[in-house]
């Protein structure tokens, strides 16, 4: 159940953008990409909250996700009447997980913030990704199922690696395939975002579906965005355990 939980978190880094299909270089393709995704517009907002559920399986659960820079990020989901919290400031990350049988925040381990923090980035990882320490590459052109698709891959400064699948003919993201560190495992996850819609001048997917060795582990609908909605530090700070 928590691996689910932390796929839940991925989905809020991937935006869609538009363009002619042809040969490109990297740099025609991320181009186009910060013009059609509208970056100028994302880089003005300060805070995010994303409400919804996932599903997983068989039962829906609601979730709500909430962003403020500079890298603060916080998820809810309720389960059964409680409520998962996995929380980062923006450095350090705490999570409460109810099923372990303690309602007490925890740290959580240096994996565990790693990928959240990633998913903290409001502009995700192919914006600035030189000054961000990334490493960003155009790998081929190809064909996935029936689609033509510019393959990017993004190894991040931290070691966790994404690679980005993205339509040839209008430029959005059909999948993106990660490699992250879980429990000292490498972990491997594919995602597909959907059903994209403006949200405040920039597109956004309204669904995510997340597999595991091509097995669906969970989807995540999001009902509603709301940007710049006024938003308490205090809801990243952890706990004193009184």
């Amino acid at each position: 159940m928590k691996k689910f939980i932390v796929l839940v978190i991925l989905m809020v880094s991937f935006m869609s953008f538009s363009g002619s299909a042809q040969e490109m270089s990297l740099d025609a393709v991320l181009a186009k990409y910060y013009q059609a995704s509208g970056i100028d517009k994302i880089k003005e907002w300060k805070t995010l909250t994303m409400t919804g559920k996932s599903i997983a399986q068989g039962m829906e659960f609601p979730v709500t996700i909430l962003m403020k820079r500079p890298g603060k990020m916080r998820t809810e989901v309720e389960l059964q009447g409680n409520k998962m919290l996995q929380v980062i400031d923006g450095e350090a990350g705490w999570s409460v997980i109810p099923w372990s049988g303690s309602t007490v925040p925890q740290d959580m381990t240096v994996d565990e913030a790693k990928a959240m923090k990633d998913q903290a980035d409001f502009e995700g990882p192919l914006f600035n990704w030189k000054e961000k320490g990334h490493k960003v590459e155009l790998i081929v052109k190809e064909d996935m199922e029936g689609n033509s698709v510019y393959k990017i891959k993004v190894t991040r400064a931290n070691g966790n690696i994404e690679t980005y699948f993205i339509d040839a003919e209008n430029f959005i993201p059909l999948k993106v395939s990660s490699v992250y560190k879980f429990q000292g495992n490498d972990v491997e996850n594919d995602t597909y975002p959907g059903n994209y819609k403006e949200v405040n001048g920039a597109m956004m997917p309204f669904s995510v579906e997340n597999k595991s060795k091509g097995q669906t582990v969970s989807s995540v609908i999001i009902d509603k965005y709301e940007v710049d909605k006024e938003m308490d530090d205090n809801l990243f700070v952890k706990p004193v355990k009184k």
